[in-house]
């Protein structure tokens, strides 16, 4: 977690919640002083604690008349200020050539507060959900909050889930029972000191685990994983070798690779493929079919491989990844009766900033999966989803696709994910008879395939051959 600063000389400064929103159960200072800094802001008031704690450690202060306007709503710019310096960031030289808070954006920007933004904005109002999720983000932490459901019943969102849980944020019970966040709303001064004050004094570490720049949250529903590194070793042809039970080898492939001969790959040690049937530009969005699918289909399944399929996912709304899983689906339908390993969603983060999925969170990213896997297990198949470790840890939430099976990469001699899985991605760069270039090469730990000696389905035929042969050079729109 970021360092805080020592004191933090904040001019113009605020809190989280007013009287009928309070905080009630978090963090209070102990020792307040016993007389108020300001005349409108009384020893009995919910939010005198937090204040006078800040006013004492030089952190806040008042307005031009004295006051402190404790139900004055904060800006963006305001917001922005009092968020970065609460986590320890360097107070920014001011433009005189523009807005006073326009040095706070890119260090906005930077931290991830927010994922654009624009000056004309500063002087607008966020919502109580803005707030709280740039409070979150602040903190280090992301919005997968495992199998924890939300407390309000007018707003599920991870990270305010989180915040709850740390105690910095909390909504308000009514006269029904109901707790609401009420999300919508402006946030005041006196709400921002509040927070501010909790985001100072809470170890929000305490149960978490790190991950690069992020405190993780165990996912209790997620088994461990089940593999040690001394049970992986290489032959003579640098093939991954497991010791601590079944495993079979295998490969998966794209357009790419351009002509592969299939009997080659069968004789060279391979026992499955999984195929790239489509994918998503994550720049343009546009759907794309690989054109080589149906040829490396066929080849695979001639050469008696078992097979399965894969879908470059890039979807960032759940109607996209309805459209990808849809669309996915009618290219397998023909090849139903071969299919004996995983249908898998693909979803991968590609970009940075230029990507269409920056700024995507975890939660909707996760949505879109689920929908995908429903969608491939409706339709008869067994749904996988793919990840390395940044897709896997930081961009879903796995407790919530633990139905699903697994599909882990990681190019090291052993993986060292936290969470089981059900294959392994450990090579980029194999060498396999019958492609002309280096190609992923996988491990599968479950016996999906047929049993040893069974022959494909004697009543089905591969469909016809394409009447044209795909490009050697197909394009793929990213």
């Amino acid at each position: 977690m970021k360092k805080r600063a020592a004191v933090l000389l904040l001019a113009i400064l605020l809190a989280f919640s007013s009287s009928n929103t309070a905080l009630a159960a978090s963090p209070v200072p102990s020792n307040p002083a016993p007389l108020s800094p300001f005349p409108d802001l009384s020893v009995d008031h919910w939010s005198f604690p937090y204040i006078s704690d800040l006013v004492s450690q030089g952190v806040v202060s008042g307005c031009d008349d004295g006051n402190f306007q404790g139900d004055r709503n904060v800006t963006w710019g305001e917001v922005f200020k009092l968020i970065l310096l609460a986590v320890g960031e360097e107070e920014p030289e001011r433009d005189p050539e523009h807005h006073w808070a326009y040095c706070y954006i890119q260090p906005a920007l930077d931290q991830r507060l927010v994922y654009n933004f624009s000056e004309d904005m500063l002087d607008e109002v966020p919502t109580r959900l803005a707030v709280g999720r740039m409070a979150c983000r602040a903190l280090d932490m992301l919005d997968i909050c495992g199998l924890s459901e939300t407390p309000y019943a007018d707003c599920d969102d991870g990270y305010l889930t989180m915040l709850y849980e740390k105690g910095i944020m909390e909504g308000v019970t009514g006269s029904d029972g109901v707790t609401r966040f009420l999300p919508d709303e402006p946030i005041t001064r006196e709400q921002i000191a509040a927070i501010v004050w909790r985001m100072m004094n809470t170890d929000v570490t305490e149960g978490m685990f790190r991950y690069q720049n992020a405190w993780l949250k165990p996912l209790d529903n997620v088994p461990l994983s089940s593999y040690a590194p001394e049970q992986f070793f290489r032959d003579d042809q640098d093939r991954m070798i497991y010791s601590g039970g079944y495993y079979a080898r295998g490969i998966d492939v794209s357009g790419h690779k351009g002509d592969i001969d299939w009997q080659a790959v069968a004789g060279d040690g391979i026992d499955f493929a999984i195929i790239r049937a489509g994918n998503r530009g994550w720049g343009t969005g546009k759907l794309c079919v690989d054109g080589w699918f149906d040829k490396n289909m066929k080849g695979a399944i001639a050469a008696g491989l078992d097979v399965g399929a894969y879908f470059f996912s890039n979807a960032v709304t759940v109607e996209e990844a309805l459209e990808e899983a849809d669309m996915f689906l009618e290219m397998l339908e023909p090849y139903r009766a071969y299919i004996t390993y995983p249908v898998v969603c693909d979803w991968e983060y590609l970009g940075g900033n230029e990507s269409r999925a920056y700024g995507v969170d975890a939660e909707m990213i996760t949505q879109c999966i689920a929908a995908f896997c429903q969608r491939v297990e409706e339709a008869g198949y067994r749904p996988m989803l793919y990840f390395n470790e940044f897709c896997g840890l930081a961009k879903m939430d796995l407790s919530r696709l633990v139905q699903y099976h697994f599909w882990y990469a990681e190019y090291q001699d052993a993986p060292d994910f936290r969470y089981d899985f059900q294959m392994w991605q450990y090579s980029d760069k194999g060498k396999v008879a019958g492609i002309g270039s280096s190609v992923d090469m996988d491990l599968c730990f479950v016996p999906y395939g047929r049993n040893p000696g069974q022959d494909l389905p004697p009543s089905q035929s591969l469909p016809p051959e394409p009447t044209q042969s795909p490009s050697p050079d197909p394009v793929f729109p990213w």
